[in-house]
């Protein structure tokens, strides 16, 4: 009883320290400079990578961005783990950057960077993942410092794509989690209550590893092929990080073509082939684009002029990707680091800076209206 109250004791105080350091930084304006045009910002990025085709479409999505809003721009790469992702913010700010971007692996790494960003006054917006842990959740979101963050309609993606193998007869799955602790895990439960909504059975599954190695990916299609030979759909939560190539590489040597159909999240080199070789039933992809709105968000609370009085989550909804024509115009117009699919005076509208009369109804416009029709249409 006493832990409890403690506990509870505790998170008060938290909240009420956050509430007079926003207090404190509605007289001082952070170090703000209210907008000034002959301001040129810093700002630090952590991405686990640029190497694979979301990365490396999310790194140039956020340099547009950058370049358009005339903000010098510090990127950390390959940090997989909570030390190493802290460890980078701690350069950045030590680099002179005001404010930091990154993408949590963990929500561990949630925390450390949300602490360090207290205690030395720097804004931070996270980009793709939400926090899975409550207690660290309502710690980041008392946190003055907080911009927000992006996510997806996970769940709403796991049942229709678990639809869509069942539609093609595929019932037997294989089930390729995410580790707890990612706010992404949400996805594991939600393919499995998809999975028993089809009728289906998860036969097997494995954890996706989180130190950018893909070899495991080898021993878990051999052990799958060999174990469970009635095996045909394999549920994938991610192909970040080189896990899609490698998981259809290795099925190619393992079994006949097609027997083993995937659905998965993220996009991946060689999916059009995949595709057209009938390895892929269906991908959710489409919200790379999201670190270009975290970016904007991020940017106007560095230059003094947020859009929200509180931390902001943008909700990204997937575009599905189901055949080689998607597939093609997907990696020619979304996916595509030589095509952005917002200019420079688009990316400005979002910014206070350059339009007054920006606001997070500006955003959510502009989400609203992403389909990869939509996108396809403007770049024709």
């Amino acid at each position: 009883m006493k832990r409890r109250t403690l506990k509870r004791a505790f998170k008060v105080t938290a909240l009420v320290l956050a509430l007079l350091m926003v207090a404190m930084i509605g007289m001082t304006g952070c170090g703000a400079k209210g907008g000034d045009e002959n301001v040129k910002h810093k700002i630090g990025v952590i991405l686990y990578g640029k190497d694979d085709a979301f990365g490396a479409a999310e790194y140039a999505y956020i340099n547009s961005a950058a370049e358009a809003l005339d903000v010098e721009i510090q990127w950390a790469l390959n940090d997989y783990d909570a030390e190493s992702q802290l460890a980078s913010a701690e350069n950045l700010v030590a680099a002179g950057c005001e404010g930091l971007l990154f993408l949590p692996l963990s929500d561990n790494t949630v925390s450390l960077i949300s602490d360090y960003c207290l205690q030395n006054e720097i804004w931070f917006q996270m980009m793709n993942r939400d926090i899975s842990d409550p207690d660290i959740k309502a710690a980041c979101q008392a946190n003055p410092f907080y911009v927000g963050t992006s996510f997806e309609a996970n769940e709403d993606a796991c049942q229709a794509m678990t639809e869509m193998m069942a539609a093609e007869g595929r019932l037997n799955y294989g089930l390729g989690k995410i580790a707890p602790g990612s706010s992404l895990a949400v996805r594991n439960t939600a393919y499995e209550e998809a999975v028993a909504s089809v009728g289906g059975k998860v036969l097997a599954d494995y954890t996706s590893p989180s130190d950018g190695s893909t070899q495991a990916y080898v021993t878990y299609m051999e052990n799958f092929t060999t174990s469970y030979p009635e095996m045909d759909g394999l549920l994938m939560s991610s192909a970040t990080g080189g896990g899609g190539e490698t998981v259809i590489n290795t099925l190619k040597g393992l079994t006949e073509p097609g027997k083993i159909k995937i659905c998965t999240f993220d996009t991946f080199e060689g999916m059009e082939q995949g595709f057209a070789d009938g390895w892929i039933t269906a991908i959710a992809g489409g919200i790379e684009i999201q670190s270009l709105f975290d970016f904007v968000l991020l940017f106007n609370a560095v230059d003094g002029t947020p859009l929200s009085d509180t931390f902001t989550v943008l909700q990204q909804k997937f575009i599905y990707i189901t055949n080689t024509e998607d597939c093609a115009n997907y990696a020619k117009y979304i996916s595509n680091p030589e095509h952005m699919i917002y200019d420079a005076e688009t990316i400005r509208s979002m910014a206070k800076r350059y339009n007054k009369d920006a606001s997070l109804q500006t955003i959510y416009d502009l989400m609203d209206e992403y389909t990869l029709e939509s996108v396809v249409s403007a770049a024709q």
